[in-house]
């Protein structure tokens, strides 16, 4: 009977497909017994210390960088040295910053920090994709757009086929980054391809979420 309902559903998965972005086809095989492993990016704990995993080091500065909180909800530096673009708080005037959400090493900056109120849904940092394509948020993602404009390009993917991740702008006012991502199951979705399309829906096999103390 389990058979029987699994191979209907999968059926049912590649009769519907996905309609936002591009001219959308879906070529993958759903995983319906598995669920997106989100992993909560925290080099530093309450004190501003490195937690286990992590490594430390001081980046020298003109000047306090500007730090305020993004949609990631952590914080985004201007002018970061050494393209260490992701950032928490970790002290009153300091902040720990990674060029890459999967990295072990980080930049203690100084800063100047600002707190927004709640952003939420938060972007996660970064994206591993049940494809192998590992994906990393652009530094401004409203400000890159596919081969046709209307699509935004969110994230830049490596080490497999998918080369970026893509959006379609709201039709009202909004900041369409925040539903690149489908999370209507516990398998999150994304649309993935390239500048010149189609998009296809891909699974999301692990998502980096970061987050200030």
């Amino acid at each position: 009977m389990r058979m029987t309902v699994v191979l209907a559903a999968a059926l049912l998965t590649g009769l519907v497909g996905c309609t936002s972005g591009h001219e959308n086809s879906t070529d993958q095989t759903a995983t319906f017994d598995s669920v997106t492993e989100i992993r909560t990016i925290a080099p530093v704990d309450a004190g501003g210390n490195a937690t286990p995993g992590y490594t430390g080091r001081n980046v020298p500065t003109f000047a306090p960088l500007d730090c305020f909180t993004d949609i990631t909800g952590g914080l985004r530096c201007s002018d970061t040295p050494e393209g260490l673009r992701f950032c928490v708080e970790a002290g009153q005037t300091t902040a720990a910053c990674l060029a890459d959400p999967r990295d072990t090493e980080f930049g203690y900056v100084g800063a100047t920090l600002t707190f927004m109120t709640d952003v939420s849904p938060y972007v996660p940092a970064g994206l591993d994709l049940a494809d192998g394509s590992h994906c990393t948020l652009g530094r401004n993602p409203m400000a890159m757009a596919t081969g046709n404009t209307q699509f935004v390009h969110v994230y830049g993917c490596t080490d497999g086929p998918t080369q970026g991740v893509y959006v379609q702008p709201l039709a009202e006012i909004g900041n369409p980054v925040r539903n690149v991502i489908d999370r209507t199951s516990d398998r999150w979705t994304v649309q993935g391809g390239d500048d010149t399309g189609p998009t296809r829906t891909v699974e999301v096999a692990v998502a980096y979420e970061l987050f200030s103390r």
